[in-house]
């Protein structure tokens, strides 16, 4: 075991000082992203990993003043040793979620052999095997399979790359695009269908893993369409629905930059506030949301994860970070230092975010001294979130991250020309008027108009409001068989434009009609305003048919064929019937019960052509379904054949059945017998109840027997034409 760690760690080596010389060598070039690496110091990491888990002193029992924390990080490279900086330094209330990225010849494949390295570090440390989102897009197209396909064999390569889900291990979808915010085509369906096979897997374990979805840096400006966006989505309903099944993590990537935070002379706290106006700006606008959000803002307030930026040396992608080292480590400090407060001060339980980790050489420093830095910040990071969990200021929770009361010895570093940004303070508020469903949900059979439907303007606080200017409203379905009308005559459309009039807050009625049975989501959406959605129920129609599954079977005699009745409507909804079975012709068996969706036909021992019929009675008189039943001989072999001596004779007893090792009864028997090889008996006898015949075979003076069959038939049954090993000698008297 020792020699393969070693083997490990040179490798690592090696695999480090071949990218960190090709960093240097294009330093002054454009810089390339670094491949990944488990570590920017093998040597340091290995010794610091094999002294954590030798002692495990890093796993101490939680204290009563330290607050919970599941923190999520995502690691471009170096995961390895940002874990074992954060196990030196760990919380004794924190969980950590390490990302490891996938192999780079191919990103649909985990790396092997990493999750186990994290987990030795404790039972606090988790290893998510990262899934790229825009890899296994190319993967659907490429190969044509579904997203859901995609989902379960991602969790397949999973677990042969060594990830274990009874031990903690997860998955994480990373980069999930602005094209599902944006609900551009089936974006939002594909995703849930890929994190739906992710959850599943192959059914045996279903497991929720985490999400990094795509955001804006800490940009100025104009933020009205990216806050229109995302109320919108917010307000899709079935969207959340699914995430609260699938996912654990919902991680924002929220990359700030160090110029919106050192403002030289400005307080830690004013820091601190503005921080979380943009590390939070998505939970803030749920929060302030309608009623018709609840769905999203219950699933945030547990799953919500910010993903800080620890990213050095970052111009490009991660956020602003071309600072020294140090203040880099204060930028750190002052984001754990916001996220302790925001999640304490608003009544959380626990804690829940975490930092992305993404060392890149921007300013061409040797390997050495640039991986010596970036252990700097390492530390700072993994000290400042075990500090910030202990309760020192009950007035300012998390300011131990900063240091000693009083002392923001940590939180520190002025930057020129940095000023705060107030443009994410909008999302405290939500901007837009709310469409909504001013009708309760219906339940409609299918083919049949709805009752009359009407959309009324809310408030985010839910108080009915008129719009100034005519509102045009497209209603739209998930159903591809659902239509809107006017009128409950039609005609009908597929979308429905309506206008709310200027100075009112409601539209004029309007009706649905849909063709497919199932919950169906309408969506009402217009310009300026957050998307409304209702669930409409509708129930399959009248019995049209009624068919039997399977259509034809196979069987055995005295076999059994489960059949299921199906009814259908007029436009191919199934629905659940109850029918009254029969057997034509009734010699060849049995149903049971007679009466139901599903029964059981139970064949005697004739064979040939049968047919089973499903009689649904309606008002309309009785609607029936077939299905054909072949009738096939079963297998009939001799299970035995057994000796009893008898006075100058043996008792030869011959067994036979049937391929499920039921006694047959009727079956006809010819043996004839050898004594010392010489036939000397022939016979034949029919089986009684217990599939049993017996046969006398004279034995005056020694000998011995051995049986043949020589023939074998029963109604119904096909021998398969074997005699079973035998042989009975009797000792000369």
């Amino acid at each position: 075991m020792r020699r393969l760690w070693c083997g490990f760690w040179l490798s690592l080596a090696m695999t480090t000082m071949v990218s960190a010389g090709s960093a240097t060598a294009e330093s002054s070039r454009v810089i390339a992203e670094p491949p990944p690496v488990a570590s920017l110091e093998p040597a340091a990491t290995a010794k610091l990993w094999r002294d954590l888990v030798t002692t495990r002193s890093h796993q101490a029992r939680a204290q009563a003043d330290c607050r919970p924390l599941r923190a999520v990080f995502y690691a471009a490279t170096d995961y390895l040793r940002l874990a074992t900086k954060l196990a030196a330094n760990a919380s004794p209330c924190a969980q950590y979620y390490i990302s490891i990225p996938p192999l780079v010849a191919d990103k649909t494949q985990p790396r092997r052999d990493a999750a186990s390295r994290i987990r030795a570090l404790g039972p606090n440390f988790h290893a998510m095997a990262e899934f790229h989102f825009a890899t296994w897009t190319r993967w659907v197209a490429n190969t044509g399979l579904s997203w859901y396909i995609a989902g379960t064999t991602a969790r397949e390569r999973m677990a042969a790359a060594g990830y274990d889900f009874s031990k903690g291990d997860t998955w994480v979808l990373n980069e999930v695009t602005s094209a599902v915010r944006r609900n551009t085509g089936v974006a939002r369906a594909n995703l849930r269908e890929l994190l739906r096979g992710l959850y599943e897997g192959d059914g045996t374990r279903p497991t929720r893993g985490a999400v990094f979805v795509t955001g804006l840096g800490q940009q100025t400006g104009d933020l009205s369409l990216y806050q229109t966006n995302l109320q919108n989505w917010l307000s899709d309903s079935a969207f959340w629905t699914d995430m609260s099944t699938y996912v654990s993590d919902w991680s924002q990537e929220v990359y700030g930059d160090v110029r919106s935070w050192a403002v030289p002379g400005a307080s830690t706290s004013t820091r601190r506030d503005y921080l979380n106006d943009y590390l939070q700006h998505k939970l803030v606008l749920a929060g302030a949301g309608p009623p018709t959000i609840d769905m999203a803002r219950s699933f945030l307030l547990s799953a919500y994860s910010p993903l800080a930026n620890a990213a050095w040396e970052r111009d490009t992608a991660y956020g602003w970070t071309m600072v020294p080292a140090e203040q880099m480590a204060g930028y750190v400090s002052g984001q754990v230092y916001a996220l302790r407060y925001f999640s304490s001060v608003t009544g959380q339980s626990a804690d829940h975010w975490g930092f992305a980790w993404a060392p890149r050489n921007g300013s061409g420093l040797s390997a050495g001294d640039f991986a010596a830095r970036t252990g700097q910040i390492l530390d700072r990071l993994g000290a400042a979130m075990r500090d910030s969990g202990q309760t020192v200021d009950p007035e300012d929770p998390g300011s131990a991250a900063c240091g000693p009361p009083g002392q923001n010895v940590s939180c520190v570093g002025d930057l020129q020309g940095a000023a705060f940004n107030e443009a994410w303070k909008s999302f405290r508020v939500w901007t837009q008027p709310v469409l909504t469903f001013a009708t309760p949900p219906q339940t409609i059979p299918a083919g049949t108009a709805s009752a009359p439907m009407r959309l009324t303007l809310l408030s985010s606080s839910g108080q009915p409001i008129t719009t100034p200017v005519p509102l045009a409203v497209t209603l739209s379905s998930s159903s591809s068989a659902g239509a809107f009308s006017t009128s409950p005559a039609g005609p009908w459309s597929k979308t429905l434009v309506l206008a709310i009039a200027a100075g009112t807050g409601t539209s004029a009625d309007f009706y649905y009609l849909d063709t497919s049975a199932g919950s169906q989501l309408l969506t009402a959406s217009a310009e300026g305003a957050t998307s409304g959605t209702q669930t409409v129920t509708v129930t399959p129609g009248a019995l049209a048919s009624v068919a039997v599954t399977p259509r034809s079977a196979i069987v055995r005699t005295r076999g059994t064929s489960p059949l299921t009745a199906v009814g259908r409507d007029s436009y191919g909804n199934t629905l659940a019937v109850s029918a009254t079975w029969s057997l034509t012709p009734p010699t060849f068996g049995k149903v049971s019960p007679r009466t139901g969706s599903t029964i059981e036909v139970t064949t005697f021992r004739q064979t040939g052509e049968a047919t089973v019929t499903a009689a649904v009675s309606t008002g309309a008189g009785t609607i029936s379904g077939i299905a054909a039943l072949h009738v096939r001989p079963d297998r009939l072999k001799i299970r035995s054949i057994t000796y009893r001596p008898r006075a100058g004779a043996a008792l030869v007893t011959v067994n036979a059945v049937d391929s499920g090792s039921r006694p047959v009864s009727r079956a006809v028997i010819s043996v004839f017998v050898r004594t010392d090889g010489r036939r000397t008996f022939s016979a034949r006898a029919t089986t009684g109840a217990a599939g049993k015949a017996t046969f006398r075979v004279p034995l005056r003076n020694g000998g011995c027997l051995r049986t043949t069959i020589r023939g074998l038939s029963a109604a119904g049954f096909t021998w398969d034409g074997r005699t079973p090993g035998n042989r009975y000698c009797r000792p000369v008297s």
